[in-house]
């Protein structure tokens, strides 16, 4: 596990060829299988190459999100080995809110002379 700023990066080797994994993640009933998702998660779908990259909008309600709504972006990255299997990469990044014109602790600090 890699974490990248903001990001969680969760790299592994599965034996299944990209093809399987991505039915896996595409099929709901098979995603629903996998992933287990929350009550409360939302997925909708924001890319797509098949059998190599995908992109899911995740929005968590409810008592494990922060805020009311949390929201991210959950990546899965797809690349056949020599083995036949799937070096798989899942990147979970939150979507970050921007921050508000009137914001205080950005720009250069204001001193009183």
């Amino acid at each position: 596990m890699k974490i990248d700023a903001d990001a969680l990066v969760f790299e592994c080797a599965l034996e299944a060829a990209p093809e399987q994994v991505w039915r896996a993640l595409t099929i709901p009933v098979l995603l629903e299988r996998w992933l287990r998702p929350a009550p409360g998660l939302e997925l909708s779908m924001v890319t797509a190459e098949e059998n190599r990259s995908l992109t899911y909008r995740w929005r968590e309600q409810g008592q494990g999100a922060l805020i009311g709504v949390e929201e991210s972006l959950v990546t899965f990255e797809l690349t056949p080995t020599n083995e036949g299997g799937t070096w798989l990469t899942l990147t979970h990044a939150p979507v970050l809110a921007p921050a508000s014109a009137n914001d205080n602790r950005r720009g250069p600090l204001m001193l009183a002379a």
